[in-house]
């Protein structure tokens, strides 16, 4: 009789153990409602409201299992959300967190070959565009970089003709810090004023001419005489592709007004538009003024160009620029040498890219 009293017992224990163990059929309800809504906060608050229920575990795998079988269907930021959502309600169920690592890393490869793909099909579709239109000889001539337009970044192509994908190319600029030193046998100039400049140039399959108008008027000094010191110069240059990219030919003009005027012809070499970094470009200029010749007190004239631009910000077709330029303008006179040593920094837009 005891035996079976005891045996009652047990089994009446053992019974409520079991059906503790149980979740409810309107949780189960619930918490497919909440995934069939994609609501997270609608599962967190389920979860919230329950994590001392007995059967709180079972309903943990009964979601785990759910976010396995989004993982199977592809729907791994699904399939994250519930992971993440199962931890910060639990942060010892280590199924939760394993899962969430791998979905993760599943997320984050899966991206980068979408981004290879995207970047691909990209320069895809500009290649048949491009042949589409008829300016391939441009694209030959000209494309040793291009600006993916999906992802703003550059595609390096073969050709390696000219530094630029545009057949025409200029750029205007206003100085607003120039500084002129003005060294002479007797006497020495600080000054400070302002320039302005412009270039355009056409760049041809085999060749790249162009202009380039400079202008200053130093107007403020602060050290020697007390007079206007200014110059203009209005050059054309000519770059021979098959000879060197970089390699140019310079001829034109200048006046240069100091106490009295200098006019002369310019003839020069240089090397313009060499890559620096990822949008800096340098240019070196030795210019020759043969007008001297005609001056009675004058024995030589030439002058040194240094120049340095990068871009400050992109602007959709054109760029805002930063140039910091060096001129130094040599005038041997009987009487001694006059040196002009010019510092330029000026801000412009431009399209060279």
């Amino acid at each position: 009789m005891n035996k079976n009293i005891l045996l009652v017992s047990f089994l009446l224990v053992f019974s409520s153990f079991i059906w503790g163990q149980v979740v409810p059929e309107d949780v189960y309800r619930k918490a497919d409602s909440a995934l069939a809504d994609n609501s997270i906060p609608k599962l967190n608050s389920l979860l919230s409201s329950n994590t001392g229920a007995p059967w709180y575990p079972r309903l943990e795998s009964y979601l785990l299992k759910k976010s396995r079988q989004l993982i199977i269907e592809n729907k791994f930021e699904e399939a994250k959300a519930i992971a993440l959502v199962l931890i910060d309600n639990n942060l010892d169920n280590k199924e939760a967190v394993d899962l969430y690592q791998s979905v993760q890393t599943t997320i984050a490869k899966r991206d980068t070959e979408q981004k290879k793909v995207t970047e691909q099909q990209s320069v895809s579709s500009f290649k048949q565009a491009a042949t589409e239109t008829k300016i391939k000889q441009d694209i030959a001539k000209t494309y040793k970089t291009a600006t993916n337009t999906a992802t703003g970044k550059k595609v390096y192509l073969d050709q390696d003709f000219n530094n630029t994908y545009r057949s025409y190319t200029w750029d205007a600029m206003l100085g607003l810090a120039n500084a002129s030193f003005i060294l002479e046998p007797s006497d020495k100039n600080l000054k400070y004023g302002l320039s302005a400049s412009g270039s355009f140039f056409y760049h041809g399959e085999d060749f790249k001419i162009g202009a380039d108008i400079i202008g200053d008027g130093m107007i403020l000094t602060f050290l020697g005489k007390q007079n206007l010191n200014w110059s203009g110069q209005a050059l054309a240059s000519l770059t021979a592709n098959k000879i060197s990219k970089y390699l140019e030919l310079r001829a034109g003009y200048a006046v240069f007004g100091y106490e009295t005027q200098f006019s002369t012809p310019v003839v020069g070499l240089g090397f313009r538009d060499v890559k620096s970094g990822e949008t800096g470009r340098f240019q070196l200029a030795f210019d020759y003024y043969p007008g001297h010749l005609n001056e009675t007190d004058m024995s030589f004239a030439a002058g040194v160009n240094l120049g340095f631009s990068s871009v400050l910000a992109k602007m959709g077709n054109f760029n805002i620029q930063l140039f910091t330029g060096l001129n130094d303008t040599v005038l041997l006179y009987s009487s001694g040498i006059k040196n002009d040593l010019k510092l330029r920094l000026a801000i412009g837009v431009g399209n060279y890219e």
